[in-house]
């Protein structure tokens, strides 16, 4: 396999990965919000503050908007071009991959992207935000999922897909450890009895719907959201899609399906970094993860799942990241790189 094609395999996978993580996040954050009839100005700018600092987007973010509102974030973070990262971004950048690759994918793949891209293309923040953000991020949302369930239909289970299969996981690894680490706070503070415990619960409740893990969550737990019972099914879980252990997992195997090394063993940088994580994760408890320090821990495994980034690139891909241009459609036709600046070293 050529190393651009993979390259844009890997690329076009993440960044729709991207783009559903971040629509349910900003979808669960402006639902949440409305329903505190008490908020005030105050406390909106801290609360999505933290998601800015989480994603690690508040620098970029105020140097475009002077105060943090919620029709300013949910602006930024779905339809800015200045955000690399916003979902709008995500979109042209996967399509723009998909279109350098349009022979080694599917025709039913290309056309998802495609609708997709030319239903980002018609919207605007104003007009979404009047006519209400929950049935835009949900088509968002049912994009991503109709495009995986093309993918795994129509696409051969030979090496390209595990790039595909690398890119979707690694990116679910890394967006977990974002929105975990949006709400690190509550494991620093003590929350009292009454208001301050209920709020708190809403809290958790939402950090398991940015995941899509409520569902799985009250599958497992049957009793009221505690902040460990989150943690053991966001982090450790074997089984919830969304959660840091099965992503990781996924995405080792994906690492060996590629070099053909056997799972007891690694043959690359990237491998031994994924199965050192993954031991990290498995081997520490909820309670120890609380007590050792939760930002510090999550930190750690983001700063692996970096790690792993880099040099599955430096061995496979290795291609450079190209500056943004202002129309997707009009870049070069054989231009290799990225389109977008991949949200830091990841």
């Amino acid at each position: 396999m050529l190393c651009r094609v993979a390259d844009s395999l890997f690329w076009m996978s993440r960044y729709i990965e991207r783009a559903e993580n971040t629509a349910r996040v900003v979808d669960v954050n402006i639902q949440l919000l409305l329903e505190r009839y008490h908020s005030d100005a105050q406390m909106i700018g801290n609360h999505w503050g933290r998601i800015l600092d989480g994603f690690g987007e508040r620098a970029v973010f105020e140097s475009i908007y002077d105060e943090i509102t919620t029709p300013n974030v949910a602006e930024y973070l779905t339809f800015s071009r200045e955000n690399p990262s916003s979902i709008l971004s995500c979109i042209f950048a996967a399509r723009e991959n998909a279109r350098m690759i349009r022979d080694q994918i599917s025709s039913e793949m290309w056309e998802i992207i495609n609708r997709l891209y030319l239903f980002l293309k018609g919207q605007d923040a104003e007009r979404v935000l009047r006519a209400g953000v929950s049935e835009f991020f949900t088509q968002i949302k049912e994009f991503a999922h109709l495009f995986r369930g093309v993918t795994d239909a129509t696409f051969p289970r030979q090496l390209g897909y595990e790039f595909i299969r690398a890119g979707c996981y690694l990116e679910r690894a890394y967006k977990t450890v974002d929105i975990l680490d949006s709400k690190h706070y509550l494991l620093e503070e003590d929350s009292e009895a009454g208001e301050g415990m209920a709020l708190e619960v809403v809290e958790w409740v939402s950090v398991l719907r940015s995941c899509a893990g409520a569902e799985a969550y009250h599958r497992v737990y049957v009793s009221d959201v505690s902040r460990l019972n989150v943690l053991a099914v966001l982090v450790q879980s074997r089984a919830f899609p969304h959660s840091i252990l099965f992503s990781l997992s996924q995405l080792q195997l994906a690492l060996h399906s590629i070099s053909g090394c056997p799972l007891s063993q690694f043959s690359n940088e990237a491998e031994r970094l994924c199965g050192r994580a993954i031991s990290q994760v498995l081997y520490t408890s909820a309670s120890e993860i609380v007590e050792e320090g939760f930002h510090d821990y999550l930190q750690g495994i983001k700063a692996a799942a970096e790690k792993i980034a880099i040099e599955l690139s430096n061995r496979y891909m290795f291609f450079p990241i190209v500056d943004p241009v202002e129309d997707p459609e009009g870049a070069e036709e054989d231009a290799p790189g990225q389109l977008q600046v991949q949200g830091g070293t990841a």
